[in-house]
């Protein structure tokens, strides 16, 4: 008998030792990624999909040839942070569109964007800036926590264009992750109080597959790849705990309900990644500055590039930055 209870506590050790080692497994998948070099779209063929960029390497490609490679750091961890600066016609402008990429990105994915702006009429008042932010392109590595350390690269971006080149007024584009960073750095009461410090107000913002809810699309991943509910539940808590408790604000309508710049939700109905439904829920409670535009059948991040809904999506934009953001 005694052997038997032995043998019962060692299984049952083991076993506790086994699920604390997955849920410590879950919790850096979910903090971290694996980061992508500026190289890395055109030498594999995945990811030349997934950013759709047909060759091109630099702003140059895109219509914007007069750019510059710039170097800041984060605050507070000190991380160096590295991107491109391309000016505005008007060189003494004081106002800039800053684009954001998400998770498993870097900054050449919303390079084929920038044609918008010239659409819009924003490159000869607006700089642009394209960031790698921590754990992408030429950045440091560093844990992103799902959009939470991201709002600081995004508020040490937004410093760095005031402190560097006069910037007062920045349109912020965000994508993914990145539009929940964004959503964080002017939701988040500590943040916001950094963002107002900063000498940089928003002029407007435009999300585009946007993550709505982190707990949600967490769960909704794990019940995708087939992971036990306890295990997923066990890691969002250990997640939880490397944020100070604030897993349940990382939520869209939370974030945006008292946002007072226009602000323009693009989301498409078949995205998988960040799934449309979670959006849905919370529309109601956001506040009147935001719009929310669907798109039947778009997949994540792919509305522009997808010839059934590119035209409506460049028009969708274009009049917003237009009517919306005092573009002209």
């Amino acid at each position: 008998m005694r052997r038997f209870f032995a043998v019962l506590l060692a299984v049952v050790v083991l076993a506790v030792l086994g699920f604390a080692g997955a849920t410590a497994h879950f919790v850096r998948q979910i903090r971290t990624f694996e980061p992508v070099t500026l190289d890395a779209p055109f030498s594999d063929s995945a990811l030349a999909a997934e950013f759709e960029l047909n060759g091109g390497r630099t702003p140059a490609a895109f219509g914007f040839p007069r750019y510059r490679e710039e170097r800041f750091v984060t605050e507070p961890e000190g991380l160096t942070l590295r991107g491109w600066f391309v000016p505005a016609a008007d060189t003494a402008s004081r106002r800039a569109v800053v684009f954001v990429h998400g998770r498993g990105s870097n900054r050449l994915k919303p390079m084929k964007y920038l044609p918008l702006l010239r659409q819009a009429g924003l490159d000869a008042g607006y700089h642009v800036f394209l960031p790698d932010l921590r754990n992408a392109g030429l950045s440091d590595p560093g844990p992103t926590a799902m959009g939470w350390a991201y709002a600081e690269d995004v508020l040490s971006t937004l410093e760095h264009l005031h402190r560097q080149h006069g910037v007062d007024t920045a349109i912020v584009y965000a994508f993914s992750m990145g539009a929940m960073a964004m959503a964080l750095a002017q939701g988040d009461p500590a943040l916001r109080r950094r963002l107002a410090a900063s000498g940089v107000g928003l002029g407007c913002m435009v999300f585009d597959s946007p993550l709505p809810d982190v707990r949600g699309v967490i769960e909704n991943r794990g019940a995708q790849d087939g992971i036990p509910t306890p295990l997923v539940a066990s890691a969002l808590w250990g997640f939880d705990q490397t944020i100070g408790g604030r897993l349940d604000d990382m939520r869209l309508d939370v974030l945006l309900d008292t946002v007072a710049a226009p602000t323009l939700i693009l989301h498409g109905t078949a995205d998988a990644a960040t799934p449309y439904a979670l959006l849905a829920g919370q529309r109601a409670t956001m506040s009147r500055a935001v719009e929310v535009d669907t798109f039947a059948g778009a997949t994540h991040v792919h509305l522009f590039t997808n010839p059934a809904h590119g035209p409506a999506y460049r028009d969708r934009v274009v009049r917003f930055l237009q009517e919306r953001c005092g573009s002209r």
